[in-house]
């Protein structure tokens, strides 16, 4: 026993250590959590990461359209300032940390999408413009740093989707005018004809909804003011198909392709209100499963898959207001847990992966009431790796949660068995995210009143012990009913 406890005092020493250490790659804040991209090449060191600003774009935008370019840029097409839709695009050169401006759109535009076609050039569709909801579409050229008029679509539309092709031409499909109603008609745009192509019809009109390419080359158009319906684009055929409905209906939320193909459909309004829901797409089974729910309700946000496979929803722009919250998916266990936050609140905002998969930026958006320039990048430091605690074992906490009302519906005991996964498997910050999701879940348990305070305070117990031998720092006391 003393021999434990000693070893536990020395972890705590190299533990000091560290931190004192990721004070200083912290900037002061601390805000910053490991391995939460890629396993570090160097096993004696630990991955962290942090929040950090980012140089702010030369004007205030919400609702960019963001393309990560092939040569690593960031470029950032029209969206909506002080003054309403605007033309400007903004380039932020990685290797210089700058922001310069780009060509200007033929037209003020917000509300459009931007595809990078293949020979990368980006395709400009749609959006409300100074005088109306627009079909025009424009090709920016950074080779001439010139954007031009192509053909126009066959309908005007505002808040439509848009995605590439395995062909090379561009799918656009659903949106709004505004007055006429929404668009349940398809186009497809060649580039080499320079052209548009009709693409069909869906068998649901949509706006503010998703579109997703499976890996056989189809697409998926989600949600929107359809409500909970889903449907497929097959490219042979040029033509569209229904698929399940959700289980949720969703406006304004966000979607993303899993690694093995899956979708994962996350947040939105539900009859005007953000919800934390999410759900996965088989494509297989033409079937939708509930997700773990996020910790936080969010509509008109950022979804990014990072480089080592799992999720990060960041931000929030609702009629609750907007958020810096950012909550992290791994679809290897089904389960949401809070990262560190973000400097500023913000929603409809724009996002893009860089750095080759090493670092994520969230752009501008809103910002409570204000329209931000603001930029911040998710990346990662290195820190020496402190030695392992001895083994921990899960089963005295999962043996007094199985007491616990309804934990299997809450996936309370899943959390702890996908803890012992992680701790096995040698990653030590999942599981001590993992754990942070158990210590909510009890919280909740126990303020709801469904357990005694002796219970709880048996389980807080158990969850200290653990935390503290894989060298986290333990959450605050439950509070218990007087």
């Amino acid at each position: 026993m003393l021999a434990s406890r000693r070893r536990q005092y020395e972890y705590c020493a190299v533990l000091l250590s560290l931190a004192i250490a990721l004070v200083l790659f912290t900037d002061g804040t601390g805000a910053a959590f490991r391995h939460l991209l890629d396993p570090p090449e160097d096993e004696s060191t630990v991955e962290f990461y942090q929040w950090t600003a980012a140089p702010s774009m030369l004007l205030p935008r919400a609702f960019p359209a963001v393309i990560a370019m092939p040569d690593g840029d960031i470029m950032v097409i029209g969206g909506l300032a002080a003054t309403g839709p605007t033309a400007s695009t903004e380039i932020f050169d990685i290797g210089t940390g700058t922001w310069s401006p780009g060509p200007s759109l033929t037209y003020k535009r917000v509300g459009h999408t931007a595809t990078l076609l293949k020979d990368g050039t980006v395709l400009v569709a749609g959006g409300d413009t100074a005088m109306g909801t627009t079909a025009t579409a424009e090709v920016i050229d950074l080779t001439i740093r010139a954007s031009s008029l192509t053909t126009s679509m066959s309908f005007s539309r505002s808040a439509h989707a848009a995605v590439l092709l395995p062909s090379g031409n561009v799918l656009v499909t659903g949106g709004t005018d505004w007055v006429s109603g929404t668009w349940y008609q398809a186009e497809m745009y060649d580039p080499a004809q320079h052209k548009w192509l009709p693409a069909g019809s869906m068998a649901k009109s949509r706006v503010s909804f998703t579109l997703q390419t499976l890996p056989d080359g189809s697409v998926l158009a989600i949600g929107g003011d359809s409500g909970a319906t889903s449907e497929k684009y097959n490219p042979g055929s040029n033509s569209w198909s229904g698929l399940a409905n959700m289980k949720s209906k969703r406006y304004s939320s966000s979607s993303v392709v899993l690694d093995g193909g899956k979708i994962l459909v996350a947040g939105g309004n539900i009859d005007g209100t953000p919800t934390k829901s999410a759900e996965t797409y088989d494509p297989a089974a033409n079937a939708w499963s509930l997700a773990d729910e996020m910790a936080e309700q969010r509509s008109s946000f950022s979804l990014i898959k990072l480089s080592n496979g799992l999720i990060m929803a960041a931000g929030s722009y609702s009629s609750l207001g907007t958020t810096a919250s950012v909550d992290v998916y791994s679809p290897y266990n089904n389960t949401w847990w809070s990262a560190p936050s973000m400097a500023r609140s913000r929603g409809a905002h724009g996002c893009a992966m860089a750095e080759s998969g090493r670092a994520v930026y969230v752009i501008g958006g809103w910002s409570g009431t204000a329209l931000t320039s603001s930029v911040e990048r998710f990346s990662q430091v290195s820190v020496p790796q402190p030695d392992r605690c001895e083994p921990i074992d899960l089963v005295p906490l999962v043996l007094q949660a199985t007491e616990l009302p309804g934990h299997s519906e809450n996936g309370f005991l899943a959390k702890l068995y996908a803890a012992q996964a992680e701790y096995e498997s040698g990653d030590i910050a999942t599981c001590l995210n993992i754990m942070k999701a158990f210590y909510n879940a009890l919280r909740g348990f126990t303020q709801s009143g469904h357990i005694t305070d002796e219970h709880s305070e048996a389980i807080y117990d158990g969850y200290v012990s653990v935390v503290t031998c894989l060298g986290g720092t333990p959450l605050p006391p439950i509070e218990t009913h007087p």
